[in-house]
Order: C-alpha cells, then sequence, then structure tokens
C-alpha cells in the first residue's frame, strides 16, 4: 500500500501540470474564439451589403453564445454577453423588430446582473437605456436603469453621458411632453421604424407623424402616420437604368407638413426598400418618395383612427421583371369572377393555394387581438387582450405537437398596429393567418361563435363587428367597402372562406361533444384591417360575446378556451391534410 500510495503521489504533480495545460489551451482557444467573432462584429457593421442579412448577424450572435456557454463564468463572459447585446441592437436597427431591440435588452440585463463589478457594466446599463428610450418607447424603465450607473458607478466612463440622457428624460416628463408622445415613438415593430413628434404650433395643417416600414426580399408595407385625415395622390416611375434610377413610388399628402423629426432622407437597404425620401414640391403639400429595388404589383388605401396611408408593394421572388408594375389600387378591366358553386368541398377551393405553398402548410401566425393600451372588449370580468392571448397560447402548443410551425403577432401585452400584423405575416412569408377575438353586443342576450374572412359585409351585425375591430364608425365602412372591392380580387378570399367553414365547424363540434351549449353563429364576411392585405388564408376568430353573462362565465373557464383551441387545432390541421389530398389527386 505504501509504494502504491508513493507512485500516486508522484503522478499527482503530472495530473496538475495536465490539468493547468488543458485550462490554459481552453483559455487560448476562448480568448482566440472571442476575437474572431469581434473582428466579425467590427467587419458586418461596415460591410452594408452584407449586414442587409438577418442571417449573418444571427450567425454571429450563436458564435458569441457558444463561447458564453464554454464558460460562463469566466472573464471574457461578461464581454461576449455586452456584444450578443450589440449584435441584436445592430440588428434591429436595420430589422426595425421590437423584437430585436428587446432582446438587445435582455443581454445587456444579463451583462449588469450577472457581472456587477465588471468595468464593462455600466456600458452595458447605458446602452440599454438608450434602447429603453428611443427605440421601445420605455421611458419610465430607462430613468431606472439611467438612476443605477449614475448611484452605483459614478467612477465609470459613462457617468457623465447617463446623467445627461437622465436629465433630457426628466425634463420631457417635467414639461408634458410625454403625454405628448405617439405610443409609436421609438417603437419599431415587426420591421418598422417611427419617427413622431408634435405637429407644429405655428401651423394648423396636418402633421406628417412618421413613417413605419415592413419589409422582405419580396415584400414592403409603408404605413404613413398623419395627424389627420388628408387627400392623397400618388405616382408610379419605372426604373431608369441609364440615369441609375431605381422604382420610385411617390405619394403627395395634400394640406400637411413633416413633424420636426420626420428625417429628409432615411437609407433601408432592407429588401426591396431602399430609401424613404420626404419633401415638399410645393408648399402646403408633403411628398413622400419610396425607392425599390424591384415592384411587381402596389397598392395604395387609407385607413383611419388614427389616419394613416397605407403603401403595399410586391416584387418577384428571383427579381426578375416579367411584365410592368401593376396598381391594384385601380379597379381592374376584367370580368367578375363567378362565384364557386356551394357543392364544391373547401379541399377543391384551394388550387392557388397548391401552387404557392408547394403542396404544403408548415407555418401558421397567430394573432392575439388587441393588447398593451388597447384592451379590447371588457364586461363581466373579461379583458379581451388577456383571454385571446391565452388562447393564442394554449392553440401554438397544440399545433406545434401537430408539427407546424408557429409565430406570433404578439406572445405578451404589447400593442401592435392592425396593419403591421398582416405585414409580419407577409414578411415571414407564412402559410395560414389566425387572429383571435373576443366579442361583445350592447344587447346582452346576443351570443354565439363565429368565423370570419375577408370580404364585404354581408348583415348589419358583420358591420357592427368589423366597425368594433377596426375601431371606427360604422357610417365608415361602406367607404372601406370600396376599397377592399379592389384589394379583395388579389386576396386569398376562396381559401380563407373554405379555412373559416372548417375552423367554425371544428369549434362548434368540439364544445357541444363536451355538454356546452354554445351557439353557431356561422361562418361571416367583413372588411377587417387586420385581414387586409395577407397573402395567404387568413381568418378572423370570435371566441364568443363577453357581454352574454352565461358565455362570458364559459369564456372564463379554461377547459373551455381549451376545447375551442383543440376545434381550432384540428381544424388547420384538417385544412392541411385536404392540400396534401388535392395535390394527390
Amino acid at each position: 500500500m505504501l509504494i502504491t500510495r508513493k507512485k500516486g503521489m508522484r503522478c499527482l504533480p503530472l495530473l496538475l501540470l495536465f490539468l493547468l495545460l488543458s485550462v490554459t489551451d481552453s483559455y487560448a482557444n476562448i480568448s482566440r474564439d472571442y476575437q474572431t467573432a469581434l473582428n466579425q462584429f467590427r467587419s458586418l457593421v461596415k460591410n452594408s451589403k452584407q449586414a442587409r442579412y438577418r442571417s449573418n448577424w444571427k450567425r454571429l450572435e450563436d458564435k458569441f453564445i457558444a463561447i458564453y456557454q464554454a464558460n460562463p463564468d469566466g472573464s471574457y463572459a461578461p464581454k461576449v454577453l455586452y456584444y450578443m447585446g450589440r449584435v441584436n441592437e445592430e440588428l434591429a436597427r436595420r430589422s426595425y423588430l421590437r423584437s430585436d431591440y428587446q432582446a438587445a435588452v435582455d443581454y445587456y440585463n444579463r451583462c449588469s446582473k450577472r457581472f456587477t463589478r465588471h468595468s464593462w457594466t455600466d456600458d452595458a446599463l447605458y446602452r440599454m437605456a438608450r434602447v429603453q428610450y428611443y427605440n421601445l418607447n420605455q421611458s419610465a424603465e430607462a430613468r431606472k436603469t439611467l438612476n443605477t450607473i449614475l448611484s452605483k458607478y459614478q467612477a465609470g466612463d459613462k457617468y457623465k453621458e447617463a446623467l445627461a440622457l437622465h436629465r433630457k428624460i426628466l425634463s420631457e416628463v417635467r414639461g408634458g411632453t410625454t403625454a405628448s408622445k405617439s405610443p409609436q415613438k421609438h417603437q419599431p415593430t415587426s420591421h418598422t421604424t417611427t419617427t413622431v413628434s408634435k405637429p407644429r404650433k405655428a401651423s394648423n395643417k396636418v402633421a406628417l407623424k412618421g413613417i413605419r416600414f415592413t419589409s422582405s426580399n419580396d415584400y414592403t408595407r409603408v404605413v404613413i402616420d398623419l395627424s389627420g385625415e388628408a387627400k392623397h395622390q400618388y405616382k408610379f416611375l419605372n426604373a431608369d437604368p441609364v440615369r441609375k434610377l431605381p422604382f420610385r413610388l411617390y405619394i403627395d399628402l395634400d394640406g400637411t407638413v413633416p413633424s420636426q423629426a420626420v428625417k429628409d432622407e432615411l437609407k433601408i437597404y432592407d429588401g426591396i426598400l431602399q430609401m424613404i425620401r420626404v419633401g415638399k414640391p410645393v408648399p402646403g403639400t408633403s411628398r413622400v418618395v419610396l425607392d425599390f429595388e424591384s415592384v411587381q404589383k402596389y397598392t395604395v388605401f387609407a385607413l383611419e383612427n388614427p389616419y394613416r396611408v397605407v403603401v403595399d408593394v410586391s416584387a418577384p421572388k428571383d427579381g426578375n421583371m416579367s411584365h410592368p408594375p401593376v396598381d391594384l389600387s385601380r379597379k381592374p378591366s376584367v370580368q367578375k369572377p363567378k362565384k364557386p358553386s356551394r357543392t364544391v368541398p373547401p379541399s377543391r377551393k384551394i388550387p392557388d393555394l397548391i401552387e404557392q405553398l408547394g403542396l404544403t402548410v408548415k407555418t401558421v401566425m397567430i394573432d392575439a387581438g388587441h393588447g398593451g393600451k388597447d384592451p379590447g372588449a371588457a364586461k363581466n370580468r373579461i379583458r379581451e387582450k388577456d383571454y385571446v392571448l391565452n388562447v393564442a397560447k394554449m392553440l401554438g402548443k397544440k399545433l406545434k405537437a401537430k408539427g407546424f410551425n408557429v409565430l406570433y403577432t404578439r406572445s405578451s401585452d404589447v400593442f401592435i398596429p392592425l396593419e403591421e400584423r398582416t405585414a409580419k405575416a407577409n414578411v415571414q412569408k407564412v402559410d395560414l393567418f389566425v387572429s383571435l377575438h373576443i366579442n361583445a353586443s350592447r344587447k346582452s342576450r346576443v351570443n354565439g361563435i363565429e368565423t370570419y374572412y375577408l370580404n364585404l359585409a354581408r348583415s348589419k351585425s358583420a358591420r357592427r363587428i368589423a366597425a368594433r375591430e377596426n375601431a371606427i364608425s360604422e357610417k365608415r365602412i361602406s367607404d372601406l367597402q370600396f376599397i377592399l372591392t379592389d384589394l379583395m380580387l388579389n386576396s386569398k378570399m376562396q381559401e380563407s372562406k373554405a379555412l373559416a367553414e372548417l375552423v367554425q365547424k371544428s369549434m362548434v363540434k368540439k364544445v357541444r361533444a363536451k355538454g356546452w351549449k354554445s351557439k353557431s353563429n356561422g361562418v361571416r364576411s367583413a372588411p377587417f384591417y387586420v385581414l387586409m392585405g395577407a397573402k395567404m388564408p387568413s381568418i378572423l376568430v370570435e371566441l364568443g360575446y363577453c357581454s352574454n353573462p352565461t358565455e362570458a362565465k364559459r369564456l372564463r373557464n379554461n377547459s373551455y378556451l381549451n376545447l375551442l383551441a383543440d376545434g381550432i387545432a384540428d381544424a388547420l390541421s384538417t385544412y392541411r391534410t385536404n392540400l396534401k389530398n388535392y395535390a394527390a389527386m
């Protein structure tokens, strides 16, 4: 035994040396990987062409994550967390997605919480505060973050800058300007940029408050926000290769003046949208010029409350123009399509979908209606925004279990403008879009489940519900229906109707099978903002009336909501199966 111990003791220094060399080698690898990732970050920031692509930023983020996971308590860990925040912040500056800005805040916050004594902590906190204030419209949270720097990191190099920003925010709060800020100020959502300011006091004209956009390689939606209604005119100009001019679409807004924070020129280079320019061709008129890489179809229309002008542009996927761009805002000189026979089953109504989706349905976007400052319907201890978010998450889990990819327009209590929800679906190229809502009526006896698709409102009830969900008056629905006649010829109207029929039937069957005496109000059509411009089959589901005491009691029951989610999930699965069966014929 004595000899064995001596041999063990002789081996111990060798073992320690081996471990020391391993640690040193591991540290060297981490150091090398960190420097490589850092150099790639700096190169990507400078390379405007490569920085346009989201995949490049996400690959870089993955590299930093791998470095962090290799040694989450090592000396490089706080620096890696900081640069993970920087990667997402730089990505957000190009994608204008609120989720990317929020991811940056999360990484900066993690850096500051885990490494409170590191020399980079105040840097992470300061960048976090700037994103909160300028990009997420979270003034209160930004002040709290800055307070941490001012109280705990007075010797840090960011103290003076933090103090200046804190004073700026505080002066706005005391001056009352915070209350006048639009909720969209510095609040990019779904590839969106917003510049908002108060209208100039010296003018009674309508203010051009800001311009938001959502863009991908073959689709762009631009939203021009105004402080009031204004007449607009537009014109499309073809590209001129000789003069090196891109495709341009300009919109003239009569009787308007740009707000002070609206930039004269904003370079985008995100998808097909290249640049936004704002000018005044004549006194009293603002002109917004949109530069595009390629254009196949476009449409321009106005929405209300608040008033905004929406521009939808589609481009060929391969970038090659097979014909001149088509203005879908103009009524086409074609014969009115015949109504399909009522005897045609849903699976026979979707040949166009087969061609577009490659014979399958993979991705579903679930839209939980309302959110944030917009509570939706509220009655009998129900707030629509909370309950539909609950059902959205239930539905998402069920769809994932059935093999679908699932995306959400919102997964928390945040406000998203209606037109941005559909734009998100278009940009993400989802295959189906389902918007969830809870209904309400002045008459408490009204109840029932109903499912809608985009089309003209055929009944007074449908007009009323569309007016409530669009936050406009019923009188304005007739104006909206005029716009819709131009848009619906280019929508997935018949596919949406087929999907709505399956969903409605499946929901009612599910709840009745468990003894719930729910009324079916059937499938209806109406001009909902949230469905306008969707490039995929899209429906809006009203889960019931919270204004009816009996139905409200059901909606407060999680088992009942779970059955509704089951019904929707089964219907979407059936729709996918019908599509495959049709393709196999």
